[in-house]
């Protein structure tokens, strides 16, 4: 719980302040935890909004990792899910903040940096009325894994966001491949 008070403090006012001095165990450490701690809460919303979809009748129509299950073979999958996206994704919106370590409104920044890639992953869905109305909550994994994302890319470097995002998407992804490997159904 330490570390979501620090995340917490850091996210209420963020400046651009490393932990330079930090040893890598201890780094590996903190991101462990958010990332313990992601999926935790992102495991959490998720029932939520399982529960909140059902009980409104939405139908989200099919996610994008289905389309991906269907037309893609198990290694570039992996490959795209744990490898590519993370860096890619880190790369175009945690790596620009270091731009703005310097500035004043460098807050400003960093939550557009989340709020960007929240909004980037409501492409996964089919965009519905009924999607755009629940959006917040459809995202708001990755907008709590982007302030996650956010404060290890400031405090620890972009290598280490990278790896944070990596083993978060390795988490949810890996059971998911090892289903179609085994070629059970996913319904």
């Amino acid at each position: 719980m330490k570390i979501l008070a620090k995340v917490l403090k850091f996210t209420k006012a963020p400046a651009y302040r490393r932990l330079d001095h930090a040893p890598n165990p201890l780094k590996l450490k903190i991101v462990l935890a958010l990332l313990q701690w992601g999926i935790i809460i992102g495991i959490t919303v998720g029932i939520f909004n399982q529960w909140l979809i059902g009980l409104l009748k939405i139908d989200l129509g099919e996610h994008a990792i289905e389309t991906f299950l269907q037309n893609y073979s198990i290694v570039p999958l992996f490959l795209m899910a744990v490898i590519i996206a993370p860096a890619v994704e880190e790369i175009l919106f945690r790596g620009p903040l270091i731009w703005f370590k310097n500035k004043k409104y460098f807050k400003y920044c960093f939550y557009a940096s989340v709020l960007l890639f929240a909004a980037v992953h409501m492409t996964n869905f089919e965009m519905t009325r009924e999607v755009y109305y629940i959006a917040p909550f459809l995202v708001a994994p990755q907008l709590i894994l982007g302030v996650f994302l956010g404060y290890v890319r400031v405090k620890l470097g972009l290598q280490w966001s990278i790896c944070l995002h990596a083993m978060y998407n390795g988490i949810l992804v890996i059971p998911i491949l090892l289903y179609k490997l085994l070629n059970f159904p996913l319904e």
